[in-house]
């Protein structure tokens, strides 16, 4: 299983979270204050260009209709489901170190449901993007990493082994795989070709959600094809790895 490609993303709002304070006051002076932690993390939003059909359906927990119209395509806004399927959201910016080297950032949130904001909207208007597609992210704690790995198993030292976000940066963009594998299988395919043939390097492998280096023999770099120890049913891979996004 390969996370899916958003190619049409616009825009992505901050994800905020406010803090209570308490002050001290006394004297007709403030003596002090003291930070009392979070109040609420906030939901972001998520603008794409145009529809993207599968992401909905990803989203929606819903199917995409192509036997009613064999040449067509129909969807719901399955709006009755009260409880949206949970995933993993990444998103990617590039940016630039003060040393002049190009770099990404990957915003890796763990736990989220994604529900439409809004549809039906159009406008006769040119320009840019006259009819995007807008979203409504809602973020959760997890005591697991976007790599599969708990918090606790990290040297992050986050608060209770858990947290809402987390940042990646590497030289390229990063793609995610996951693989549950039968008796005895002894490799498995990644979605991209990635740009490392090393394991733990810039490539990050878990099994079972514990770091699996040492149980990956091979990362071939053009058909991304992964050489495992000899797993046993239903052991659960998990890659977060670097690549330019070219297909196998």
């Amino acid at each position: 299983m390969h996370a899916y490609k958003l190619t049409a993303t616009v825009e992505a709002t901050a994800l905020t979270f406010p803090r209570e304070a308490a002050t001290f006051r006394g004297g007709q002076q403030i003596l002090g204050r003291r930070m009392l932690g979070i109040t609420d993390v906030s939901t972001f939003d998520i603008t794409l260009s145009a529809f993207d059909e599968t992401f909905h359906s990803l989203i929606t927990g819903s199917s995409i209709d192509t036997t009613l119209a064999t040449s067509n395509s129909l969807t719901t806004i399955n709006a009755n489901l009260a409880d949206p399927p949970q995933g993993i959201l990444l998103l990617t910016l590039g940016f630039q170190t003060t040393s002049g080297t190009n770099k990404y950032i990957t915003y890796g949130y763990s736990n989220v449901q994604i529900a439409e904001a809004s549809a039906g909207a159009g406008s006769q208007a040119g320009g840019e993007n006259p009819n995007p597609s807008r979203y409504t992210v809602t973020v959760s704690s997890s005591t697991r990493t976007i790599f599969g790995i708990p918090f606790s198993s990290t040297t992050l030292g986050a608060e209770n082994n858990a947290d809402f976000m987390t940042r990646y940066v590497t030289t390229l963009p990063v793609a995610l795989t996951s693989y549950k594998a039968a008796s005895s299988d002894t490799s498995f395919i990644l979605g991209y070709r990635p740009v490392s043939e090393h394991a733990g390097a810039r490539n990050v492998f878990s099994l079972n959600g514990a770091t699996n280096h040492a149980g990956v023999s091979g990362v071939d770099a053009t058909t991304g094809a992964v050489t495992i120890s000899s797993a046993t049913a239903a052991d659960w891979h998990q890659v977060v790895y670097e690549t330019s996004f070219v297909s196998i």
